[in-house]
């Protein structure tokens, strides 16, 4: 089995010209951002023999689902809590589970946030030096650049998704990273 794939977007270091060479392909954000094209990846995947030649994924999913797919390889038991095995879809097998969400929180740029459910994203940034930061929403299927903000006018879906990342945020090990829970720092 041979994976390719990146940590995060493209980079905007060392002089690199993102829109000359369209290094995020339309996407929203580079590297350090919680938009599409900080945190949207290539993966790869080559297994001869197991995954078919030219098969194709819209399996959402997060570096943190390798973790237990590399469980289901080997025949451990899969115990990262936040992540599913994604071998039925590389093997391209029926019964895939899927994400109810997916998380993002990076304290770079003031401290920024993303959740991920469905085709709906909600997006928090600048959260350091306004803790009061209010959610964008976009709805990827129809527009994956994100540069309509539907918030207005879904207040039950953004609803959703701040109740889903109460639920997710985890204080850091670090705690100069906390940015959400500014109590967490005084501590």
């Amino acid at each position: 089995l041979i994976l390719f794939t990146s940590d995060n977007g493209p980079t905007f270091a060392g002089g690199v010209d993102t829109e000359y060479f369209n290094s995020a392909a339309g996407f929203r954000g580079l590297k350090m951002d919680v938009y599409e094209g900080g945190i949207r990846i290539p993966f790869i995947a080559y297994w001869k023999g197991k995954i078919a030649a030219g098969s194709h994924s819209d399996l959402v999913s997060g570096h943190w689902d390798m973790f237990n797919t590399f469980a289901e390889l080997s025949g451990q038991e899969q115990s990262a809590p936040d992540g599913i095995s994604i071998l039925p879809e590389l093997l391209g097998k029926e019964g895939q589970k899927q994400h109810e969400f997916l998380y993002f929180e990076y304290p770079e740029k003031r401290g920024q946030i993303a959740l991920r459910m469905g085709d709906w994203k909600g997006v928090k940034v600048e959260m350091k030096t306004n803790p009061k930061a209010t959610w964008e929403l976009y709805d990827l299927k129809n527009d994956p650049s994100e540069k309509i903000n539907l918030a207005s006018q879904y207040p039950e879906i953004v609803q959703k998704i701040d109740s889903l990342q109460r639920i997710a945020h985890r204080h850091p090990h670090i705690r100069e990273w906390e940015f959400i829970d500014p109590k967490f720092n005084k501590q």
